[in-house]
Order: structure tokens, then sequence, then C-alpha cells
């Protein structure tokens, strides 16, 4: 029963007011805390008080589909369809914005588009901010003519499918409208008229003051001051400057003079002579040496060669000389094995003389 169109409602758009909102939308609004506790049994002359403490405008938000206080507020509206002054009224005072944003929601969804543009297009001067809350449930903020102009011009707002708008240039081709007007164009006749206006008025026109830095001129007149007390009057940036380029000019001159001057004497075209042929005579001497080298690695190489070559005939040969070379050595080593033993041998009876026992027998 609380959730009823009242009987003496009428039909907006050929249809039950309630339903210009969607079905599972209006769901969530009958469902919602808001609207149990401060939408049940509101009148025309109560809504005004509970649109008064509204703080924010926005349509559903949070993944459960929350509606807003704007939005239930707006359900009620269309539940107990306030007269057309009580809506107008909402959007002529300007106290409270956010009552005001309710009228104008109202006003798109249950009026004729004549009305709407009538009504509608003065907020257009209305640059207020509003707080909008997103389907995130984060607050962003958003201005009177933008909420406006998009009730105007969008399909859909506030979660809420706007019914269809009459275009402003078909209503103006009826004469249901007049022309729209903006503010702005009184600002653009007067840009207007001072472009076009001729160069003679302008000469006549008095110069305005230029600008004047004090705050330079004071430390001007105090650095001059400080000067004269001194009595070491400054001199210009610009003699230090033009002294200054005539210094590097100098330089300049004195150091291309200096390289003539060098180049020319006959010491030092004869020293540089020297310096050419002493490095020709250089690299003739290591291309020498270098060819000289070439060809002491050729003749190592060709050696090399042929004792590969001659190694099968001389084989049996060096054979032969390796055998002996090895028995010599054996030789030796055998007689350095008999010195070690015959050494030993010694020492052992020498010691044995000093325990008294007998020598041993070799």
């Amino acid at each position: 029963m609380a959730n009823r169109t009242a009987r003496d409602a009428h039909t907006v758009k050929g249809t039950n007011p309630q339903f210009l909102v969607e079905k599972i939308i209006r769901q969530r609004i009958y469902d919602s805390l808001y609207w149990k506790e401060h939408c049940f049994a509101l009148t025309a002359e109560l809504i005004v008080d509970k649109g008064m403490d509204l703080r924010y405008v926005g349509g559903i938000y949070a993944g459960n589909v929350k509606p807003t206080p704007f939005l239930c507020l707006l359900l009620k509206m269309l539940q107990i369809q306030p007269d057309k002054e009580i809506a107008v009224e909402f959007i002529r005072q300007e106290d409270f914005k956010y009552l005001r944003a309710l009228g104008a929601a109202y006003v798109r969804l249950t009026m004729t588009g004549s009305e709407i543009y009538r009504l509608l297009e003065p907020l257009y001067n209305d640059y207020r901010k509003l707080r909008w809350m997103n389907k995130m449930g984060k607050y962003e903020m958003v201005y009177m003519d933008e909420f406006v102009d998009a009730l105007l011009r969008e399909e859909r707002h506030c979660d809420i499918q706007l019914p269809r708008l009459q275009k402003r240039e078909a209503l103006e081709d009826t004469a249901e409208l007049e022309p729209y007007k903006s503010l702005l164009e009184e600002d653009l006749g007067k840009l207007s008229s001072d472009e076009s206006e001729p160069e003679d008025d302008r000469a006549k026109r008095p110069e305005r003051p230029k600008l004047v830095n004090r705050r330079r001129d004071r430390s001007k007149e105090r650095e001059r001051d400080e000067r004269e007390r001194r009595g070491s009057p400054r001199r210009p940036y610009a003699v230090f400057r033009s002294r200054s380029r005539e210094r590097d000019q100098r330089k300049k001159d004195t150091r291309g003079d200096d390289k003539r001057r060098r180049s020319r004497t006959p010491e030092r075209r004869d020293d540089r002579r020297d310096d050419r042929d002493g490095r020709r005579g250089g690299d003739e001497r290591d291309r020498r040496d270098d060819r000289r080298d070439d060809r002491d690695r050729r003749g190592d190489d060709r050696e090399r060669r042929d004792d590969r070559g001659g190694r099968g005939d001389r084989g049996d040969r060096g054979r032969g000389d390796r055998d002996r070379e090895r028995d010599r050595d054996d030789k030796k080593r055998r007689g350095n094995d008999g010195n070690d033993e015959q050494r030993e041998i010694a020492e052992a009876n020498a010691l044995r003389a000093k325990l008294g026992l007998a020598p041993l027998d070799v």
C-alpha cells in the first residue's frame, strides 16, 4: 500500500509515473532503508524539508545497487505527483542547490518539451558546485550547469532512462519557443564593436601610464647614494663590455701573428724538413728490417720441411744414437747408485764401531 501511486495522480507519457524508473531500480528503492525510514507517508509539504537536507546527487552505487537519497525522493515525487507550481518553485529558489537539482530532474521526467526548455535553460547561468556519487561510492565534483545540460542532452541520467525530448529547432519552427539568447551575446557584441572602432578614435584615446617598478628605482637611487658617499663613481656596464671585446680582439690578432711568424721563419721550415726526412728514413729502416725477418722466417720453415722429409732415410741412424745415449745414462745412474750404497755402508760401520759392534760384511 505504501508503494502505490496516489489515486488522483495523472499518467505521464501515457504510463504510471513510477514506471519511468526501471523495475529493478524501483524495487531496490523500495527495499532501501532510507525509503522505509524517511519517505514513508511523505506529502508535498514535507518533501521540501527532506530536499533541503540533501548533501549530494546521484543514482545507484556500490556492488549491491544501493539507491541514493536523491533518487529515493525523486521516486517519491513521482508517486505523490505534487502540483506543478511546487516543482517550479523548487527550480526558482536559489538558497538550496540540491533542492533545485531535484526539481530540475522532476521537470525533465514529467513536463512537455517547451516547458522543459523554458524552465531549465535559465539554470545554465548557475555555476555552483555539486557533489556527485559515482557507481564506486565515491564523490565527484560537477557543476549545476553541467547537471542541467546532461538532463537536456543525455538519454540516461541518474540511472534513469529519460523520456524522449524534442529538438529545440523543431519547437522553434512551430513557434512554441523563441530563439535561444545567451547571456554571452552581449559581451560578444561589445568585443565586435571594439574591434570595428576606427583608428582615429583609438588615437584620440589617452595612453595609459606605464607601470613603473618603484622597488627597482629605489634600489638604483640607494646604489647611487652609496657611490656618492664613498666617492668612487661606478663605471657603466657598456664601458666594461667594450673594453673586454677590445681585449679579446687583441688576443686573437696577436695569436694569429705568432702563427704566421712561426710558419714564415726559415729555421722553422728547415726543422720541419728535417723532421719529415727523419720520419721517412725511419720508415724505410723499419721496412728493411721487416723484409729481413720475413726472409729468415721463410728459411726456417724450409729447413723444418727438409728435416721432416729426410727423417725416413735417417730413421735407423737416429734410432741407434738414441739407444747409445740411453745406455750411457743407465751406466751413470748405476755408478751413482753404487757410490751411494758404499757411502751408506761406511757411515753404518763408523756408527757400529762407536757402539762397539762388529762391522758389516759386504
